[in-house]
């Protein structure tokens, strides 16, 4: 069976600047991202598509995000897909009136608040969503997903889930409420994990353990994103890299700083300058600061810059608002007052 392997689409998502039409540019380029997503999987022409949780950045998206992921889904009508709810995906109200914004499409095998298996060609699939609740709740929940593995007789078996693995907590401590242990790992034959933005993979005794990432990952430093496609006979996989916004680091002086906004893109820059402000051509900034997801300059300052540039800046502000709005200038008087009687 070929399987293909999304997680962490979190559709929806708003980060950095919104222009004043309200157009969040990295909202959009999440829409642009899944459907490049479902063009490669509709290619690769898998048997099942798995999405390992926290489809949406929040529980009750937007209509524009719930059109976008529908519309996506839609095109996959004739793939079946198989889904289950991450923390981002999760509310106790959803929860407790047995709905979920992920519901709107008709996934052919879906798991919400519960654990829920499915047997194809042999395989069994167990679909473990992510939940919220007190210890001995989250403690009977990875019990019974223990217990179920333990019990059937199918020579393979799938755990699709969403959360952290002991494995990657001892490596980087990050801990979640949803702790996979090194024994409930390896009563299955491979381990999908969503939640981890990350994607990594590595074998847990003889239990393949691999995460797909999110679709974007703001933190990244290179481009990682992309499906994964896996052959359930061999265990083999191969990821499909798609271009997604990540973190550039520049350094730059006043002798290379228009030529590094001249080559910016749709990434998220963090530019420090060593260099007169008035080296850097404005129309080059504004171009730049326009094309890129985020973009961030850090200017250097010297020891015997920083009195007279505070000073400076200070004495702008209360000229600025004596000029323009010398209505609000007695703050700045009374403000003074109250430190020097404290």
């Amino acid at each position: 069976m070929k399987l293909a392997i999304i997680s962490d689409c979190h559709i929806g998502k708003r980060q950095y600047r919104t222009d004043e039409n309200n157009y969040n540019r990295f909202e959009w380029l999440g829409y642009q991202a899944l459907n490049e997503n479902v063009d490669i999987i509709l290619k690769e022409k898998p048997d099942l598509l798995i999405n390992a949780g926290d489809s949406f950045e929040t529980p009750n998206p937007s209509v524009l995000a719930i059109t976008n992921y529908s519309n996506a889904m839609n095109k996959l009508r004739d793939i079946p897909t198989m889904t289950i709810l991450g923390n981002h995906d999760f509310s106790f109200a959803n929860m407790n009136n047995k709905c979920s914004a992920v519901s709107i499409t008709d996934h052919t095998y879906f798991a919400d608040y519960k654990i829920k298996t499915v047997e194809l060609e042999g395989i069994l699939f167990v679909m473990m969503p992510y939940i919220y609740g007190k210890s001995e709740v989250i403690k009977d929940y990875l019990e019974e997903c223990e217990q179920i593995a333990s019990q059937s007789t199918c020579n393979k078996k799938i755990l699709v889930t969403h959360g952290v693995t002991e494995k990657y907590y001892k490596d980087s401590f990050i801990s979640d409420p949803i702790m996979l242990s090194d024994k409930l790992i390896e009563k299955f034959s491979l381990v999908i994990i969503g939640h981890i933005h990350t994607p990594f993979d590595y074998y847990q005794g003889k239990t393949l353990v691999i995460s797909p990432g999110a679709m974007i990952d703001y933190q990244a430093h290179e481009d990682h994103t992309g499906p994964i496609f896996l052959d359930t006979d061999t265990m083999k996989f191969k990821k499909v890299k798609i271009k997604t916004p990540h973190i550039i680091k520049l350094n730059c002086n006043a002798e290379n700083i228009n030529e590094c906004l001249s080559k910016v893109t749709e990434d998220i820059y963090k530019i420090t300058y060593d260099g007169d402000l008035k080296a850097i051509n404005d129309d080059l900034f504004i171009t730049a600061k326009n094309m890129a997801v985020n973009l961030i300059i850090d200017i250097v300052l010297h020891e015997s810059e920083i009195d007279a540039s505070t000073s400076s800046i200070a004495l702008n502000v209360y000229d600025w608002v004596t000029e323009n709005h010398s209505e609000y200038k007695n703050i700045f008087i009374n403000a003074k007052e109250v430190i020097e009687h404290k």
